[in-house]
C-alpha cells in the first residue's frame, strides 16, 4: 500500500503552511502541542483542503514499515508521553517509533520553515548525569536528544546501561538507536540527526559524550552535523587510543611513561620490547582502548608479560572492537590523582582545573584495585604542578570544549612540600565517572558543572565560580564483596547511618554472581560521603569495615562421565 498522496494548496492560498511539500508541521504539533492542533477529522479537514493528522502519520511512516517486525530492523527514533498519533481515533500511544522518513518534491522549491527548538545531543548517557543535563538543557530551553550507539535489553543496571524507554521516562525527549543487531555507524547516524532535524524544525548546537567509549564518536558526529563546536579531528584518535595519546602529549614536550605497541599474536615481542626500554618489573600491559581499569595488568615476571599481552592482542577490546595490539608501560610509582577540567575558549586561560582526587589504590593479583577516591583542594599550593601539566595535557590532545578528565601519577616532595613530577596514565575528554562533577556541584559554592558543560558544548560563554575550593569534601567508598558465589543478602548496607552519608548505589543484584572485585563494574556497592575530611575518613573505613554479603555457592554441573561408586576388580 502506497502513502496517500498528500494535496497541496493553491499557491496564494492564506492556509498554505510553509513547508518542505510535507502538509501540516509535524514539529509545531509536537514541540508546541498547546498550540492549536490541526484538524483530526476527515470532516473538518476537508473544508481547510489539508491532511488529516492521522494520514500525516502514515503517510511520513511509509506503509513498508507498519509492520512491527520490519520496524524494529530500521534505524528509529523512540518518543514517549503526549502524542498527536491515536489509534481509531480513541486511544493514545504512549510509546511509539517514528521512522525518519520524509517525502518532498524536489521541483516545488519553497522557503525553509523557520527553526522551532535548540537542541541537544548527548552520546552513550548514563541516568546519574541524564538527569543534571536534561535540568540544564530545561534552562536553556533545549530539547535533549540521546543517541544510543548499543542498544541495551535491560539484563545490565539500568541506571549504567539504560534502555530507550528508561531515558524516555527520565526527561529525555527523543532517543535514537540503531538497526536492531547491527553496529553503530557514525555516517548513518548524522544522516538520520540531518533528517530529524529538518522535519521536526530542530537545531542541534552540540554533541555531549557521556562515557569513554563515545569520546572519539561525538567530536565526528558534531562535525558531521555542521557544527563548529568541537574538538581538533585531527587527534580524535588521540583523544581515545592510548598509544596515540601518549605520542600526542610527548610530542607537546611533556613527560609521559615508557611504551612499546606489541602486535604479536603469541606475545613473543614483549620480552623484547621490555629489554630495548630497559624496564624493570613490574610492567603495566593494557589493551589501547580500555575503559573502567578492564584488561589492565601489572605483570611481576616475563612469562606474565607475555601471557597477558597475547591475550590482549587476539582479544576483542572493552568497546566491543576488534584490538589491533597490546600497549606495554613501564611501571610508574607514586600516587594517583584524577585532575577534572573544563576546556571552553570563554575562560581565560581556555582550560581550567575544577576539582582534583585522589586516589587509594592497593595491588590485589596483578591489579589496582580501589579502596577511596578522596576530593582535594585545586588551590592548594601543594598541587600547582598536577594543575599546571593537567591543563597541558588537555592542549596537547585537542580538547577545546566541555569536560576533561586527566589521571596521571606523582610523588610529594617533602622538602618542597609539593606533589611533583606528574606522568600521565590516561586523559578522556568527558565528564568523570563516580558522581564526580555531582560531588563537587554539591561541595563547591556556586560551581554548576552540567549547565558549564552544556554551555560549552553549545558555544554559549561558561559561568565560574569565584574559586574551586570545596566547603566541604567528598569522598567515594568501593565496597567488593567478601565471599564468592551467588548474592543473596547484604549486611552493612544501612548506610544512612552514617553521619556525612550523601548516596549509594549497589552495583549487584540478588542472584547474580559476586566475588572480590578487581575492576570497576565489579563492585559490590558504591558510597559517597560529604563532611570534613577526618569524618569523611572515618566513615568510609567504617563502611569498608561492616559491610560483607551472604552467598550461596553456585551449583556444580554435572558431569558426563560419573565416578564409580565401587572399586572395579
Amino acid at each position: 500500500m502506497s502513502p496517500t498522496p498528500i494535496p497541496s494548496p493553491p499557491p496564494n492560498s492564506p492556509n498554505r503552511p510553509r513547508t518542505h511539500s510535507r502538509g501540516t508541521s509535524l514539529s509545531e504539533m509536537v514541540l508546541n502541542p498547546d498550540a492549536a492542533a490541526p484538524p483530526t477529522s476527515i470532516t473538518e479537514s476537508t473544508n481547510n483542503d489539508e491532511l488529516t493528522l492521522t494520514e500525516h502519520h502514515d503517510a511520513l511512516i511509509g506503509a513498508e514499515f507498519k509492520n512491527p517486525e520490519t520496524i524494529t530492523k530500521q534505524p528509529t527514533l523512540a518518543t514517549l508521553g503526549d502524542t498527536p498519533f491515536a489509534h481509531d481515533g480513541t486511544e493514545t500511544i504512549e510509546h511509539h517509533r517514528v521512522v525518519a522518513t520524509e517525502f518532498v518534491d524536489p521541483v516545488k522549491f519553497e522557503e525553509p520553515e523557520p527553526i522551532l527548538q535548540n537542541a541537544l545531543v548527548l552520546l552513550d548517557p548514563r541516568i546519574p548525569d541524564c538527569n543534571h543535563l536534561i535540568e540544564s538543557g530545561k534552562k536553556r530551553g533545549l530539547m535533549i536528544m540521546a543517541v544510543v550507539p548499543k542498544p541495551s535489553d535491560g539484563s545490565q543496571l539500568l541506571e549504567m546501561y539504560p534502555t530507550a524507554a528508561a531515558l524516555l521516562e527520565c526527561g529525555i525527549h527523543q532517543v535514537y538507536e540503531p538497526p536492531m543487531g547491527s553496529k553503530f555507524d557514525i555516517v548513518e547516524c548524522a544522516a538520520m540527526l540531518k533528517t530529524i532535524e529538518a522535519q521536526q524544525n530542530l537545531r542541534f548546537l552540540g554533541v555531549v559524550p557521556c562515557r569513554e567509549a563515545s569520546v572519539d564518536y561525538s567530536d565526528i558526529l558534531g562535525a558531521l552535523l555542521g557544527l563548529t563546536v568541537v574538538n581538533d579531528l585531527g587527534l580524535a584518535n588521540a583523544r581515545r587510543d592510548k598509544g596515540l595519546m601518549k605520542m600526542a602529549v610527548g610530542n607537546a614536550g611533556l613527560r609521559v611513561a615508557k611504551y612499546a605497541r606489541l602486535t604479536q599474536r603469541d606475545g613473543s615481542d614483549a620480552l623484547k620490547a621490555i629489554e630495548e626500554l630497559e624496564l624493570d618489573y613490574p610492567v603495566v600491559v593494557k589493551t589501547p582502548r580500555g575503559m573502567s581499569t578492564m584488561d589492565v595488568y601489572i605483570c611481576d615476571s616475563a612469562e606474565e608479560a607475555v601471557q597477558r599481552t597475547a591475550e590482549i592482542v587476539r582479544s576483542m577490546g572493552p568497546d566491543g572492537r576488534r584490538t589491533q595490539y597490546a600497549l606495554l608501560e613501564e611501571f610508574l610509582g607514586g600516587e594517583e590523582f584524577a585532575i577534572n577540567l573544563l576546556a571552553s575558549p570563554t575562560t581565560p586561560r581556555g582550560v581550567q582545573v575544577t576539582d582534583i582526587w585522589l586516589y587509594h589504590k592497593i595491588n590485589d593479583g596483578g591489579a589496582m584495585v580501589n579502596t577511596f577516591q578522596e576530593m582535594v583542594d585545586p588551590h592548594d599550593r601543594k598541587y600547582s604542578f598536577l594543575v599546571k601539566y593537567a591543563e597541558g595535557v588537555c592542549r596537547a590532545v585537542g580538547i577545546k570544549y566541555g569536560m576533561a578528565h586527566v589521571e596521571l601519577k606523582s610523588h610529594f616532595d617533602e622538602k618542597r612540600n609539593r606533589w611533583v613530577e606528574p606522568v600521565m596514565i590516561e586523559v578522556g575528554a568527558r565528564l568523570a565517572g563516580g558522581r564526580k562533577a555531582i560531588m563537587a556541584e554539591l561541595t563547591v559554592p556556586d560551581w554548576c558543572p552540567f549547565d558549564a558543560m552544556v554551555d560549552a558544548h553549545c558555544g554559549f560563554p561558561v559561568r565560574m565560580p569565584r574559586s574551586f575550593t570545596p566547603e566541604k569534601y567528598a569522598l567515594q567508598v568501593y565496597l567488593s564483596a567478601d565471599k564468592t558465589g551467588i548474592l543473596k543478602k547484604f549486611h552493612g548496607d544501612d548506610f544512612e547511618r552514617l553521619p556525612t552519608y550523601n548516596s549509594d548505589m549497589k552495583l549487584k543484584r540478588f542472584g547474580e554472581y559476586v566475588g572480590p572485585a578487581r575492576q570497576l563494574n565489579s563492585f559490590a556497592a558504591y558510597l559517597w560521603l560529604i563532611g570534613d575530611q577526618e569524618d569523611i575518613r572515618r566513615d568510609a573505613n567504617r563502611a569498608r569495615d561492616e559491610f560483607f554479603v551472604d552467598v550461596e555457592l553456585p551449583p556444580l554441573e554435572e558431569t558426563k562421565t560419573k565416578l564409580p561408586t565401587s572399586p572395579t576388580k
